[in-house]
């Protein structure tokens, strides 16, 4: 029976065979002013670099319009995880395997919904993985889409404060209740009082800073505040 570090080798070295295919390939030229071809290329040179290398290679989609657009900004936001001098074996074969999974789809002629099921399910099935990384794991410069706070600093701030300011709220595009159902007992199982106390208060803050500004609906608003506030609350 193989071990966990041997699939995981596996499947960092399909993941970047499937990367050196893509630029080559008539849809990722078509697709959205040539996302895929940019990000794969930049994903594949990022592939086995440490530290400022994989930094040098960071590529990040400005949308152009709302739709799916705004998704695929997401999800560049999201896997430019990789691109951190810190980034681990698991959060790139993780990162790189959305990708792929969102270019496939596209490809084959999907539209915004399905590129929103899949970043939704990635959120759903590494719901546990996050949480723990929040809470019981050194800091490695980026959390998952849903594990950051709205408007809490994004990796590539120093070098893209308006790409990172433009992605503050990003979790709006995927939270509902199913999520918040998910999460919160995870949450409630890793995070001390004090931890949640703080992550309370941080969007809070937030909320009321943005006001009727923000991309989170008044029901979003209400689960977002559910996943860290007390049991009585």
């Amino acid at each position: 029976m193989r071990g966990g570090e041997e699939l995981l080798r596996e499947r960092r070295a399909l993941s970047a065979e499937r990367l050196k295919e893509i630029p080559a390939e008539e849809a990722a030229g078509r697709l959205f002013r040539g996302f895929f071809r940019r990000e794969a290329s930049a994903l594949e040179k990022a592939i086995g670099k440490a530290g400022g290398e994989r930094a040098e290679a960071v590529s990040l989609f400005v949308p152009a319009a709302g739709g799916a657009e705004r998704y695929l900004a997401a999800l560049s936001s999201s896997c430019s995880r990789v691109f951190m001098p810190q980034c681990t074996p698991e959060t790139e074969v993780r990162c790189i395997e959305l990708f792929l999974q969102c270019y496939a789809l596209l490809s084959q002629g999907g539209g915004e919904e399905a590129l929103r099921e899949a970043m939704y399910y990635d959120l759903f099935d590494y719901a546990e993985e996050d949480v723990r990384e929040r809470f019981s794991e050194p800091y490695t410069g980026g959390y998952s889409l849903s594990m950051t706070l709205p408007g809490e600093t994004l990796w590539y701030a120093d070098r893209f404060p308006a790409l990172a300011a433009a992605h503050a709220e990003d979790f709006s595009l995927f939270l509902d209740k199913a999520l918040r159902d998910r999460l919160r007992p995870l949450i409630r199982e890793t995070a001390s009082e004090a931890e949640q106390k703080k992550c309370l208060d941080a969007v809070d803050r937030y909320l009321n800073l943005r006001g009727a500004e923000t991309h989170f609906t008044p029901r979003q608003q209400r689960l977002l505040r559910g996943l860290y506030a007390a049991e009585n609350e």
